[in-house]
């Protein structure tokens, strides 16, 4: 036979109403529903019995007709006329199943893993067995009559090889039978919610993400371990190294990614790392307090110098020292006001990196709920799926243990039926001249019930095939229920401990900024109060100056006025001596000149003064302290210079001490002495503040390290 005529046997061997194939066909619709495994017999017939029920169908090839001989190489010359097409169908299910093996990759002579087993081609040979050991029956039947007795023995032995090719087939299991039944089907079956795919892979968990993290924390430790700002994270640092190495040790049991739960970090080191990162409040101060405590040696040094030179009556040198004071006190307000601008622009620097802080803090807090809540729904649904996978493996194994118990028993409803007929079958070998028509239609009668039996059988077995197949599908899907349920318990318990975490650190970072921010609030207003001090004295100072050049032109007026009378009584007789007064005027009036340019001067500087301080006046104003301000505390001055030449011009007319005027001039610096004690008292809380701001910086920072 050519490979195109075992091709067209093959096809219609494989399309013929007697084939497994065509029989496999007509019950694939009902194998969902059909749990139980007992079909209709127009369903779940088996070939051999569509065989007898089709003999008048020529077109189709039956499974009586193929010779299975071949395969164990005993030909029967007798039926090879017969088989010759059957033959040839079997050798090209032999050519197809050769061909189909070799797959590529796959070593030659071995069957894919899903191939029918050795078991299943035994059945096929075995039902061809029993076939041909009915057409024998036949022969000898039809024979009977002219050789019962030589034929009798024959036909003992047959039923007997036939009960024992039966018993032989209903022993055999495990056919191997390939099922279509998988985990799709499984879902659908169950009403399962969760896909494979939403599924975690049996793989090995990520955790490098989390390594990063603490690479950064010790990163950030190692860059501002010795610094002040670092000081109140050291212990939440090394609580965050611990709860790390804790989380990967949780995270390494599973088989999850920590990449999203560490990148709910990243905002929490960008703020740690930003606040150390921040300048301390000694290095924002320590220039400034050093420049102002050198100029305040410097004025009171200068101060002393002056108080010599006018003791001497050097007063050039005094004047002179006086302008230098004013001078180094200008500096020094400016080195104030430049300090207290600076802790200022600290102050909003932390407020602002304050409420940056707050804000990622929320916004991780939202992260962690939303993975929380991410998790626990999952975690949910693969457990609602385990129930229901469960729940119906429950109904299969009892429709499975159902449908086994009926097997059993038509089997012993089977076995009574055969042994009935062969104790009939001795009857009629008792009466076999009587009931030869009776024997032939036992034999067809037997012949029918093993082809029933040969049908159930393989309807049992692709049952058991099914069900063995839906075992391994369940318990396969459990492994990646369990193992999803069991990271989302892992990465619940990461959540937590990330979220304990975060909000300790934020915490950390919360308090350390509202201590840094009440440090600089406080050396801010002691940088005012200093102003208020250096500003005073300066102030002082000009209007003390102010006082005495104003008194100068007051004396160079008179001086001018003389001279001018001179000036002109001399030039009434004509005396030369005129043109002396007249120089002498001219030198008074440039000296005049200087001397108001130098007041208005003075009076200028003092102006910039006072308007420099409205910063400082408005922030202590704000801060409720009270003083004496300074214009006010000068006026007061110039008043008590006032009457202490008042007192020296009285003297010096030669007033006696009860005259009146002594009097009030006495009762007037009583009234100055006793406004300075009140200015005094009321300044106390601005004064003694030079320098201060350092000292309390640096004892806040010991503080802070001893916490």
């Amino acid at each position: 036979m050519s490979a195109s005529v075992d091709k067209e046997a093959l096809r219609k061997f494989y399309f013929s109403g007697g084939s497994n194939f065509t029989a496999f066909n007509k019950s694939a619709a009902t194998r969902q529903s059909d749990t139980t495994g007992v079909a209709s017999s127009s369903r779940g017939a088996s070939p051999l019995l569509n065989a007898s029920r089709n003999t008048n169908d020529t077109s189709a090839v039956h499974i009586s007709q193929v010779d299975v001989s071949a395969i164990d190489d005993q030909p029967n010359v007798n039926e090879s006329a017969k088989t010759a097409t059957t033959g040839s169908s079997l050798n090209a299910i032999r050519t197809i199943a050769a061909a189909s093996n070799k797959k590529p990759g796959s070593p030659p002579g071995v069957p894919p893993a899903d191939a029918a087993s050795a078991e299943y081609f035994q059945f096929l040979k075995q039902q061809q067995d029993i076939q041909r050991s009915h057409n024998k029956l036949e022969e000898v039947l039809a024979a009977w009559i002219g050789g019962r007795r030589d034929r009798q023995s024959d036909i003992t032995k047959l039923r007997a090889h036939c009960a024992q090719v039966l018993d032989a087939i209903e022993t055999t299991v495990d056919w191997k039978l390939k099922s279509k039944y998988d985990v799709q089907q499984l879902i659908r079956d169950c009403n399962m919610a969760l896909q494979p795919t939403e599924l975690l892979e049996d793989k090995p968990s990520q955790r490098l993400a989390l390594d990063q993290i603490s690479t950064h924390l010790q990163r950030i430790e190692k860059s501002h371990g010795t610094t002040i700002q670092f000081a109140p994270f050291r212990l939440n640092h090394e609580q965050a190294l611990r709860r790390l190495h804790l989380i990967s040790e949780n995270l390494a049991e599973g088989n999850m990614d920590s990449t999203t739960l560490a990148r709910i970090t990243d905002t929490m080191l960008v703020q740690l790392e930003n606040v150390c990162q921040l300048i301390t409040l000694e290095d924002l101060v320590k220039d400034k307090e050093a420049v102002i405590e050198r100029n305040t040696f410097s004025v009171e040094d200068l101060r002393t110098r002056r108080d010599a030179a006018v003791s001497d009556g050097e007063v050039h040198i005094a004047e002179k020292l006086c302008y230098n004071i004013i001078e180094t006190l200008e500096h020094t307000l400016n080195e104030v006001v430049a300090k207290a601008e600076g802790l200022d622009q600290a102050i909003n620097e932390t407020i602002v990196v304050r409420n940056v802080s707050d804000q990622y803090h929320g916004k991780t807090a939202d992260e962690l709920n939303k993975l929380q809540t991410k998790c626990s729904k999952l975690r949910g649904r693969c457990l609602d799926d385990v129930k229901k996978m469960f729940a119906l493996r429950e109904k299969v194994e009892e429709v499975e243990a159902a449908t086994a118990t009926k097997v059993l028993k038509e089997r012993e409803t089977s076995d009574k039926y055969l042994t009935d007929n062969q104790q009939r079958l001795q009857v009629v070998f008792a009466k076999i001249e009587e009931l030869e028509r009776e024997a032939e239609v036992l034999e067809r009668e037997r012949h029918k019930e093993l082809l029933k039996r040969l049908s159930e059988k393989d309807k049992d077995e692709h049952r058991r095939a099914e069900f063995s197949r839906f075992c391994n599908v369940v318990d396969t899907h459990l492994v990646p229920l369990e193992r999803t349920v069991k990271n989302m318990d892992i990465m619940l318990a990461s959540v937590e401990a990330m979220r304990e975490l975060i909000d300790n650190t934020f915490g950390t970072l919360r308090d350390d900024l509202n201590q840094r921010e009440k440090l600089l609030r406080e050396v801010k207003l002691e940088t005012h109060k200093e102003h208020v001090e250096v500003f005073r004295a300066a102030l002082l100072e000009l209007g003390e100056i102010i006082y005495r050049k104003e008194r100068m032109v007051e004396e160079t007026d008179k001086k001018i006025q003389q001279a001018h009378v001179q000036q002109e009584l001399l030039a009434e007789t004509f005396n030369p001596n005129a043109k002396k007064f007249g120089d002498i005027k001219k030198q008074l009036l440039q000296n005049r000149d200087d001397l108001e340019a130098d007041v208005q001067e003075l009076k200028e500087r003092a102006a910039a003064g006072i308007s420099q301080f409205t910063y400082s006046e408005n922030a202590l104003e704000d801060h409720g302290v009270s003083y004496v301000h300074p214009v006010t505390e000068q006026e007061h001055h110039t008043l008590a210079m006032r009457a202490k030449m008042m007192e020296f011009k009285a003297m010096l007319l030669g007033h006696h001490a009860d005259h009146p005027v002594l009097h009030e001039i006495e009762h007037l610096k009583q009234e100055v002495h006793r406004s300075a004690a009140e200015i005094s008292q009321a300044n106390s809380a601005t004064s003694g503040n030079i320098a201060k701001a350092l000292p309390m910086i640096q004892a806040a920072n010991r503080t802070r390290f001893r916490q």
